[in-house]
């Protein structure tokens, strides 16, 4: 789901105008696999050329900073091995394990792109409560070749770069310290205008000679595949070297393992001075950053979440805020209900679909884990009526095991290496393709 937090008096350094563009015919409407841009996994080395590497992605031009830069590579790798504070409780939430072949960023590589114009929500509700922050997001994953073979890692990351104006406007009463984000819309057009260049000369067979179409289900980019893939990934590559810079990088999160399980998720959010730190889970008590999904032991999740989805939505939460949103105040769902404890089908389906409607959940009031549970565990349980709309069947998450959300996963048991595309990740994506045809698309 949209992981963004707001940092209160966070500067953006404003990116480069983009040229003025002459007057032509309109733009034609984008569609999911547009925006949502899925890379097809490595399957060996000999693929990684059509890859992005982190390493080769370059920061603004005449720099020698690469975009993600060294700094902030080293708090992602610190963050994710020991993400809570001194002092507060034990949770028992296990600790991330980093192989040391994955702490060298020539291993990471960009999975997912996923352009949206207005997390952590596009309704109306939320935009009031939060602002609108446009972003573009990474979805990265670690890729090693040595001595134990070719591996793609069951860990990943999001790079949330934000394009917003200041500055924000100030917070609403009792959600200090997050301001509302104004977005910097006519920098996002500029992006949006590329974008759908791309989508044309694709159609036309710029790259590789071959005709391709995007519209359609959700799935593995259609035009990374086969001969456009090369030239197309290549393009991908200077668009996000044209548009983000180090600077735009203000939110990142990590979901690795402590191998073959449990599964660990931590949020980080870079404030000034301090940099980028960990933050508290929203839908926690206000004090623990982890959160752990382990399908051993009596409690899957923990901690156990206190989501706030079936309230009216809020801007109050309980990361960073002081007091934290209590406890008692809360009214939610989570998909820890029913992975800790018997619920019946129709149950279970009534609670996948708060969790999979941007409208009612997101980062602020429903909690990693169910986000990343709320298609694999209904369909790994064959849940009566359950369905993926607008989902290619061919990238459903069909293991238990499978928490990734938009992205690869690595199956321990059968071996091989799945593209993934949940239900929640197909909702939000819709959002956004209305929200950018209607409102920012030839505007």
């Amino acid at each position: 789901m949209s992981l963004t937090l707001l940092a209160a008096g966070t500067t953006i350094a404003p990116a480069a105008e983009p040229r003025p563009v002459a007057a032509q015919t309109a733009l034609r409407p984008l569609s999911a696999n547009d925006l949502s841009i899925l890379f097809p996994p490595p399957q060996n080395a000999a693929d990684l050329a059509n890859l992005i590497a982190l390493s080769d992605l370059a920061g603004p031009t005449g720099s020698p900073q690469r975009l993600w830069s060294d700094g902030d590579f080293a708090r992602f790798l610190a963050n994710a091995e020991n993400p809570e504070r001194a002092g507060v409780p034990d949770s028992g939430v296990a600790r991330i394990a980093l192989p040391d072949s994955v702490k060298d960023i020539k291993a990471w590589f960009v999975a997912g792109i996923r352009i949206d114009p207005g997390a952590p929500g596009l309704s109306n509700e939320i935009i009031a409560k939060f602002g609108r922050q446009p972003q573009i997001r990474l979805i990265v994953q670690p890729v090693t070749n040595g001595s134990d073979g070719f591996k793609v890692h069951d860990i990943a990351g999001h790079l949330i770069f934000s394009f917003t104006l200041s500055p924000p406007d100030p917070p609403l009463d009792g959600c200090a310290p997050f301001p509302r984000s104004k977005p910097d819309d006519e920098t996002f057009k500029g992006i949006i205008r590329d974008v759908a260049a791309l989508r044309d000369q694709l159609a036309a067979g710029t790259f590789g000679g071959v005709k391709i179409v995007t519209a359609g289900d959700m799935n593995v980019h259609p035009g990374l595949r086969g001969a456009s893939a090369k030239p197309f990934r290549d393009a991908l590559k200077a668009l996000l070297e044209k548009h983000l810079s180090p600077q735009r990088l203000q939110t990142m999160a990590v979901m690795g393992t402590r191998p073959p399980e449990p599964w660990i998720f931590v949020s980080m959010l870079k404030v000034p001075q301090a940099g980028l730190i960990p933050v508290p889970s929203p839908t926690l008590d206000g004090m623990h950053v982890a959160q752990m999904l382990s399908f051993s032991g009596a409690k899957h999740v923990v901690p156990q979440p206190s989501t706030n989805n079936q309230n009216p939505i809020t801007c109050r939460h309980a990361s960073l805020q002081s007091p934290p949103q209590p406890i008692a105040d809360r009214k939610g769902v989570s998909t820890a209900m029913f992975l800790d404890g018997h619920v019946d089908d129709s149950r279970i389906i009534e609670t996948l679909k708060i969790i999979a409607d941007p409208k009612q959940s997101h980062f602020f009031n429903t909690d990693c884990v169910s986000c990343h549970t709320e298609t694999a565990q209904p369909l790994a349980r064959n849940v009566k009526n359950f369905t993926v709309p607008g989902v290619n069947n061919a990238v459903w998450p069909k293991e238990n095991w499978n928490v990734r959300n938009f992205g690869w996963f690595p199956s321990f048991l059968h071996g091989g290496v799945a593209p993934t595309i949940t239900r929640r990740a197909a909702a939000e994506t819709a959002d956004v393709v209305s929200f950018v045809n209607s409102q920012l698309l030839n505007k």
